[in-house]
């Protein structure tokens, strides 16, 4: 839901960035930094970030997103608070996606969204190749955070995770279906041992330091029986995904210990995801409307959090228990089957934006990057 929102953003301001010089990204960048960077400071509680920065800082813009904060204006009239103030009334591409930027980064601050959400909020204004250089800035001012103490709940889970009874594909799959919030809800409760094991198969760095903070939050807000509540619900999503490989009879025990133990082409679930978040809104909403639940199914094994997150918020919700409910009948894919419905998905949006397609009123163009992770899916053996 969050990429989603970030995406569309993107398609909103990708005229308008793509005229703006390097000099004026960089301003603009270096802007969005200062911005989050604060907000950061008051996150870990530094009641004086805020005040310090209403007086240093010397952008008008800026300044005023800060009195905002302050003020904890309700989000749904940030907007309005901007235009009133003057500031909307520019027509430099530049202050135009300044003004923007900071009316978004202002309300997610206001909803308590994590800082990384709001810098790669404020960075897809700029266009993905400003996006994908804040990775380095973020994991410099947020990894300097101390994990919070263990809470360690009774139960079997973190044995189940630790020795070898699912595979790091079944998990890792599992985390994905789950989502971001049942996720750390679920692993608040278990071992640093665990958590650990949980980054390491699931997320990159970046990814990590967010479920890092999902986790002390969870731990802050959730009560031991809600905790294990998660618990016994991720294991039974977990259980679901191997029923049907677990304990067969007809299967080897050679090809039983191949299936448990294989593991996810990181560079294909990469590409995929990427591919996900790249993708026009209007485009992707056709291309799952045109694949059946199985498929979207088997398309979810292969997919990072975020853009499972993307993909539930496109599919109506009355097709999403369809979906859900072939998520929880299908079995592990090889990696073979896992190639091929990418390749299913990567026809699939070709198609949909070929200029004879019906599915769009006008043929779209696709970003270089689409194109590129496209030709990767697809020229794969």
């Amino acid at each position: 839901m969050i990429l989603n929102t970030i995406s569309n953003f993107y398609d909103q301001f990708r005229a308008r960035s793509a005229n703006l010089g390097d000099h004026e990204r960089d301003i603009l960048l270096d802007e969005a930094k200062r911005f989050v960077h604060v907000i950061i400071q008051t996150r870990n509680g530094d009641k004086q970030a805020l005040p310090s920065a209403v007086k240093e800082e010397k952008r008008k813009p800026l300044r005023f997103a800060y009195s905002l904060i302050m003020a904890s204006t309700s989000p749904a009239y940030i907007r309005q608070a901007f235009h009133t103030a003057g500031l909307t009334a520019t027509r430099d591409q530049a202050e135009c996606c300044e003004i923007e930027m900071l009316i978004v980064g202002t309300e997610l601050a206001l909803k308590n969204a994590h800082p990384i959400v709001i810098m790669q909020t404020m960075a897809a204004f700029l266009g993905f190749s400003v996006f994908d250089a804040t990775h380095d800035w973020l994991i410099e001012h947020l990894q300097t955070k101390t994990r919070s103490e263990e809470l360690i709940l009774p139960g079997d889970l973190p044995e189940i995770i630790l020795n070898g009874e699912k595979s790091d594909g079944e998990i890792a799959r599992a985390v994905r279906v789950a989502g971001p919030d049942l996720a750390a809800a679920t692993f608040s409760g278990c071992p640093n041992e665990v958590i650990d094991y949980i980054k390491s198969i699931c997320f990159d760095d970046l990814g990590s330091v967010l479920f890092d903070d999902n986790i002390d939050d969870a731990r802050t807000r959730l009560s031991s029986d809600e905790i294990a509540d998660a618990q016994n619900a991720f294991y039974e999503l977990l259980e679901s995904f191997s029923a049907n490989t677990g304990n067969t009879k007809i299967v080897a025990h050679e090809e039983a210990e191949e299936v448990r133990k294989s593991k996810v082409d990181e560079s294909l679930v990469s590409d995929v995801s990427n591919l996900i978040l790249e993708l026009d809104d209007k485009v992707l909403k056709s291309v799952l409307a045109s694949l059946s639940p199985k498929t979207i199914a088997s398309l979810v094994q292969m997919m990072q959090p975020m853009a499972h997150d993307r993909v539930f918020s496109t599919i109506p919700s009355g097709r999403e228990k369809k979906v859900l409910d072939a998520i929880e009948g299908s079995a592990p894919l090889n990696q073979v089957e896992l190639t091929r419905t990418a390749q299913l998905f990567a026809q699939k949006v070709l198609s949909t934006v070929s200029p004879h397609s019906k599915s769009l009123q006008k043929p779209l163009e696709l970003p270089t990057k689409v194109r590129q992770l496209l030709s990767s899916i697809l020229g794969r053996e």
